[in-house]
């Protein structure tokens, strides 16, 4: 397995879904010089999502990633209806968007071996989990996130921690007493971490959920925070394909 860790820090954001209120989550990173990767499902039944046109003027700006052709479970799936689901987006997504599609992430976080191997046989670079609290990748397969932009219970925030492989992160995060606290502030302290001891930022969630909980103030402020101390820092700001093809 390679062991990625980066010297300095790297900063990125990741998005998934597709909703429409993506356009305001990109106007907003816009604003801000923050790069994000925009993972699309091609289909959602349960809701609303961009149409093609929205995805290829997003993609001007960000990385379009895939996010399967309409968000089925994978590991439920067999190899067959697995392939289907990723080459199809790959192809229709490379179409939309006339550029290639490199990186993916797995519906509802959810993969198993037999999945992993048909993200690798797709040719994407690599896949995005909802692994929270991770700083470095040690798989490209598996990469993890370092937060979620939402308010988990104090009990999925505990489980999340004593499984990541980032010790330092999660002792910074317990002895400042901020995994008690709001996202905003995990994503503030966990940022302040990543720029002193280097590693990877990686911020992730959907714009419906930001838009449900009434949470656009409090994304601002930490897209804001970062954009400030991340320039002042030197720190370099990637998509997550920009960082798959870069470490890997």
């Amino acid at each position: 397995i390679a062991f990625m860790k980066s010297k300095k820090a790297i900063i990125t954001t990741s998005w998934d879904d597709g909703h429409p209120m993506d356009k305001k989550l990109c106007s907003l990173l816009k604003t801000y010089d923050i790069k994000g990767t925009i993972y699309y499902p091609l289909e959602y039944p349960e809701y609303d999502i961009l149409n093609y046109d929205e995805i290829k003027e997003l993609s001007n700006f960000f990385e379009i990633g895939s996010h399967t052709y309409s968000h089925k479970i994978l590991p439920q799936l067999s190899e067959e209806e697995i392939m289907i689901e990723l080459l199809t987006s790959k192809e229709k997504l490379e179409e939309i968007v006339s550029n290639e599609i490199i990186s993916f992430c797995y519906p509802d976080g959810k993969y198993n071996q037999k999945v992993i191997d048909c993200v690798k046989k797709s040719g994407y670079v690599g896949a995005r989990t909802t692994s929270l609290f991770r700083t470095h990748i040690m798989d490209p397969y598996l990469m993890g996130t370092t937060l979620q932009a939402v308010d988990r219970i104090l009990l999925s925030k505990g489980k999340q921690l004593i499984t990541s492989d980032d010790r330092g992160l999660g002792n910074h995060l317990l002895s400042s007493g901020n995994i008690f606290k709001n996202w905003a502030s995990l994503a503030i302290s966990s940022f302040d971490y990543v720029v002193k001891n280097g590693g990877i930022w990686h911020l992730w969630g959907h714009s419906k959920e930001i838009e449900d909980n009434d949470d656009w103030e409090q994304l601002d402020l930490v897209l804001n925070y970062v954009s400030k101390h991340g320039k002042a820092n030197n720190v370099e700001f990637l998509t997550n394909g920009e960082i798959l093809t870069q470490l890997f």
